[in-house]
């Protein structure tokens, strides 16, 4: 008898529950596709802001940062096995470690920088992000610019370091900066050249947006650094971590203001139409109520009719609001980043935001409904 009832409710002004549908379904497409916008373009910004470099060093708490900057002989030395200890604590939010060895020493009659690399990865990073700073094969560089250009070699040459011979693996472009004079070596080579074994002066990191805001994840990773290892200081670049803060916070912000205005004029609408519909069928009510339906299933019939088209148009909106992102997102992200697809474990919230959105639209049409006396009704007719 209720399902049978329930459907008269449905095909009663079909065109109202039509609307109804509608609404939901462009809401819950509105929301997926903001939801999906939002996701994708933020991890877009993070991998640009990621590759414009480090935003991390850490050294040891007695040396001057300058002497690291400049790459002086003021630099302080340190075991490479401290990033590799650094990598096993998940704690941190800083990623992607690199050990670096640099020193500035005559390179075929040039005054360059030797950099010795090494990438330390972490059990959690990210694949799809990669680390930042790629290995070197032992016996090959790679040559800043200006370093190349100095040296007069390409691709493929080759010069002498010390009495090593080193093959160039590649060129990198201009940054505009020191980085244009370094030669790049292996960890390994570097220590080896330089007579520096199992040492390091500088570990480079990134800084991941764990916690929050930039203050509380900088705040933390402070505060950790302090504890696990307190012979270390920690300089963060800001200019970049900043950008990378500000991208996140921008591109998930909107998200919020334009769905609370989408989500309260769907609410008008349902609302308004609800009250209107009670209006419409306050003789049948009138009537119900005389011959002994409960208030209880009156509105059951109501909320049931708005549970079910709120049902269907979370499946269909779901699934226009993914369609939509898969078109438009992709060829818009800057960066190569997760495949735009559909995301099916958004589809639970996606059900929940639909059924709250009824609940909030129900409230005056079934306060007016439970409030209507039906010998008054009578009475009228």
């Amino acid at each position: 008898m209720f399902p049978k009832m329930l459907l008269q409710q449905a095909r009663h002004r079909w065109q109202v529950t039509v609307l109804l549908w509608l609404a939901m379904t462009a809401l819950v497409s509105l929301y997926v596709y903001v939801d999906n916008s939002a996701r994708f373009s933020n991890r877009s910004m993070q991998l640009i802001m990621k590759h414009m470099g480090h935003n991390l060093y850490i050294l040891p708490r007695r040396a001057e940062a300058r002497d690291t900057y400049l790459c002086t002989g003021g630099q302080i030395f340190f075991p490479d096995t401290v990033t590799a200890e650094m990598a096993e604590h998940l704690e941190l939010n800083s990623k992607y470690y690199v050990s670096v060895l640099q020193e500035q020493t005559d390179v075929d009659g040039q005054s360059l920088i030797v950099t010795g690399i090494k990438p330390v990865h972490r059990a959690d990073e990210s694949g799809e992000k990669a680390h930042l700073t790629q290995p070197i094969p032992p016996g090959q560089a790679r040559l800043g610019a200006r370093a190349a250009g100095r040296l007069g070699v390409s691709a493929g040459g080759s010069f002498q370091v010390k009495s090593s011979t080193l093959e160039v693996a590649s060129v990198l472009e201009s940054q505009g900066a020191l980085d244009d004079y370094r030669v790049y070596l292996n960890l390994g080579d570097a220590q080896r050249i330089l007579d520096r074994p199992n040492q390091i002066n500088v570990i480079q990191a990134f800084l991941c947006m764990h916690q929050g805001s930039l203050p509380k994840v900088t705040g933390h990773q402070k505060q950790v650094m302090e504890k696990l290892f307190p012979a270390f200081q920690v300089i963060a670049v800001t200019s970049i971590a900043r950008g990378r803060d500000l991208a996140r916070r921008t591109t998930s912000g909107y998200l919020y203001y334009l769905l609370a205005l989408v989500l309260g004029i769907t609410v008008v609408i349902i609302a308004v139409t609800g009250l209107q519909e009670v209006s419409d069928r306050r003789q049948e009510v009138g009537i119900l109520l005389a011959m002994g339906v409960s208030y209880a299933r009156i509105v059951g019939l109501y909320v049931a009719k708005l549970f079910a088209i709120a049902l269907l148009a979370s499946f269909t909106g779901f699934l226009v609001g993914s369609c939509l992102s898969r078109e438009f997102l992709s060829p818009m992200l800057v960066t190569h980043s997760q495949p735009v697809a559909v995301i099916w474990g958004q589809f639970p919230r996606v059900v929940l935001l639909t059924c709250l959105v009824v609940v909030l639209a129900a409230f005056l049409p079934m306060a007016k409904l439970v409030r209507l006396d039906p010998n008054e009704i009578l009475t009228e007719e």
